[in-house]
């Protein structure tokens, strides 16, 4: 079957899906996919919102009769892929091959955790008897075991730490659960998947660490299609690095005392080495709260006091290892627990030496928490080594990965190349569904009265939008700011992130009708209002990442000390992606109609702003407010 006659104007989907239109992007993609996986190639694809992406990649995968992997950027759309789009596509195709969802470990009941947790006192708190209750059924009637099934009865979240698993505290082969258990009886469906649906955060551990079962899934895949891939640099880095942190050193002490209550003499011969390592942790975070929240380590490691810590702490972690060595051979999880503690102490002694240059040290310090990282300076190289010996088409495409209709920043960062491209504008009218004003008359985005000014100018545009609006800010006290002062000034429901469950505060969003939400980082992508329910974005500010930020900090020095312009080279680009994100909440249908507003005046006064408009899709700009208050008034 050709893709024209699936999803061409007199194709299939025309004639069974009510409402389906033939979009020639739309076809040119999955014509373009399905040459590449002939091809066994490689494909970065932008195309604009309302594209029909989904379709457009499933489509060719599915014909080729191929093994695929499909990785999506969110759970979200995971199992919107899963549990929509997959079973109606297949459903039109008439085509029944084997479909399986696949999510990290953590989003699976633990067994073994569970039983250990359903004796200890964290069973009996008040808040948790009845999920307890609960679980004791449902283990024996849940056939995917996630914890999204019962997650609504969980009072605090904290305890999904006691009932899941990670990859260091998992025993694997070892455990007295693991033929019942959940996250290997989803890996073994996966093994014989025709189509399996992923999510980045979970390719990419599979990346970083093999761990046990998934790493045979990825060789023996012929297509891998990357949805939602402007995600992927930050995702891969982080995976690809390494951490010790306060929070895996008080987990392992909990369940070394755990493990070691069901070991005779165990305890005993444990519990002066335990108590001196926790003692030693506490006061490592004393000394670490009077650090910087966020700061490069090299300092860190220079400071006496820091280092008369982490020294302690290293030698009572050596300590605790000693005594708990011979012990090992009388329980798999004492076992478990030696190698981890093993492991950490080396994390800790690799991260007080800082050896490797082509990584970035750095720490998290907060009052009752710390952590030490280490990032990777460039993901391209690892990236490439993983993709070297996999004989696999790779599929990446996104609404956002064109910096000034190039893909040249995003392939030096993830290091594919060279790989064919295709870019695709939206379907969607945007010269006559959408209006940008850049006003010119606010003061420069550091002026002290610059969040008074922009809250005064977009008060009478708020006011005059008829649907709803998203207020998108690059900081949270600008953020905060703006909750204290729109309270009062204006006449419709508040929407304020932070203020309750994200997801809940979207849907109630939508059924006001009218609502105005102020929202950070986590609202400018992913997120999906159509129709009159959002007629205004306004964005505060261009969202450059703060350059004190350590990671940011140190590839800025990393490109310039090589002979680049991080700014243009690296910072520019990052922000015009995220800028692209926010800008794309605006029109999701081509019934929508909406007014875009960039209150950051560096859009038209400085040079680089040329570079910003040309990326964002091609709206009707104004310098006018009137304007936009005509556009959003003469809205139906």
């Amino acid at each position: 079957m050709k893709i024209s006659e699936v999803l061409g104007e007199n194709g299939l989907f025309k004639e069974k899906l009510p409402g389906f239109k033939s979009r020639p992007q739309q076809i040119e993609l999955a014509e373009k996919i399905s040459q590449v996986i002939e091809d066994q190639s490689v494909l970065i694809a932008e195309a604009g919102t309302g594209t029909g992406k989904t379709f457009a990649y499933l489509l060719p995968a599915l014909l080729s009769g191929k093994k695929i992997i499909v990785s999506t950027g969110t759970k979200t759309l995971q199992d919107q892929l899963f549990s929509k789009d997959i079973p109606k596509l297949l459903e039109l195709l008439s085509i029944k091959p084997k479909v399986r969802l696949l999510k990290g470990r953590s989003n699976y009941l633990c067994l073994h955790r569970y039983h250990k947790a359903a004796v200890m006192p964290v069973s009996r708190f008040p808040e948790n008897k009845p999920l307890f209750k609960y679980l004791k059924n449902w283990i024996h009637n849940s056939i995917r075991g996630e914890v999204s099934e019962f997650i609504n009865q969980v009072e605090n979240r904290m305890l999904l730490m006691n009932i899941t698993s990670n990859p260091e505290n998992c025993l694997g082969s070892e455990c007295d659960h693991y033929n019942d258990c959940f996250v290997y009886k989803a890996r073994r469906k996966a093994l014989e998947a025709d189509l399996l649906v992923i999510n980045h955060h979970l390719l990419f551990a599979d990346m970083a660490i093999k761990q046990g079962g998934f790493g045979e899934l990825l060789p023996k895949t012929d297509v891998i299609v990357l949805d939602e891939s402007h995600q992927i640099p930050e995702i891969a880095g982080r995976f690809f690095s390494h951490l010790f942190s306060s929070r895996q050193c008080t987990d392992i002490l909990n369940d070394l005392l755990t493990e070691a209550g069901e070991v005779d003499a165990a305890f005993a011969a444990i519990s002066e080495p335990h108590e001196q390592m926790k003692r030693s942790l506490r006061d490592t975070l004393l000394v670490m709260s009077q650090m910087p929240e966020r700061e490069s380590s090299k300092r860190l490691f220079q400071t006496e006091i820091v280092i008369e810590a982490f020294d302690l702490l290293l030698h009572q972690m050596n300590l605790l290892i000693t005594a708990l060595e011979p012990l090992v051979v009388q329980s798999t999880g004492l076992q478990n627990c030696y190698v981890r503690l093993d492991a950490l102490k080396m994390m800790l002694e690799d991260m007080m030496q800082q050896k490797e240059s082509n990584y970035i040290y750095w720490f998290e310090a907060r009052e009752k928490y710390f952590a030490l990282h280490k990032s990777p300076l460039e993901i391209a190289d690892p990236l490439s080594e993983f993709r070297a010996p996999l004989e696999t088409s790779w599929v990446l495409t996104s609404a956002t990965l064109t910096v000034n209709h190039s893909f040249a920043h995003f392939q030096s960062q993830t290091g594919f190349d060279p790989a064919e491209t295709l870019l695709l504008d939206s379907p969607f009218d945007y010269p006559k569904q959408a209006l940008m004003l850049l006003p010119k008359t606010l003061p420069e985005p550091n002026d002290f009265e610059f969040n008074r000014a922009m809250f005064d100018y977009v008060t009478p545009i708020i006011n005059q939008a008829k649907g709803g609006v998203f207020f998108l800010f690059t900081s949270h006290r600008s953020l905060q700011m703006a909750a204290y002062h729109f309270r009062d000034q204006v006449d419709r429901p508040l929407f304020v992130q932070g203020e309750g469950d994200r997801n809940q505060m979207l849907e109630d969003f939508r059924a006001s009708g009218n609502g105005l939400l102020l929202g950070a980082a986590s609202f400018w992508e992913g997120v999906d209002v159509s129709g009159a329910s959002l007629s205004c974005v306004i964005i505060d500010k261009l969202p450059f990442a703060h350059p004190s930020e350590p990671v940011l900090k140190a590839k800025i020095e990393h490109i310039n000390k090589n002979g680049g312009k991080a700014f243009f080279d690296y910072q520019i680009p990052k922000a015009i992606i995220s800028l692209k994100q926010g800008a794309g909440r605006l029109i999701r249908g081509e019934d929508d109609r909406g007014v875009l507003v960039i209150c950051d005046r560096r859009i038209t006064s400085k040079g680089y702003g040329s570079t910003f408009l040309n990326s964002l899709p091609d709206m009707k700009i104004s310098h006018e407010r009137q304007e936009a208050l005509d556009f959003l008034s003469a809205l139906k």
